[in-house]
């Protein structure tokens, strides 16, 4: 009973690990010098 319920749920995780990985992409996300996110954000508009 336990080893059956072991193997379902990881045979439901080792795929969805491996779709993480493939799905994870840093490079486009981080700057590889500073660390800083490559992501243009606009300017924030605050009143005073």
């Amino acid at each position: 009973m336990i080893s059956g319920v072991v193997s379902i749920v990881f045979g439901g995780l080792v795929p969805g690990f491996l779709l993480g990985l493939l799905a994870f992409r840093v490079k486009s996300r981080w700057c590889p010098r500073c660390g800083e996110s490559t992501l243009a954000m606009p300017p924030v508009e605050q009143d005073r």
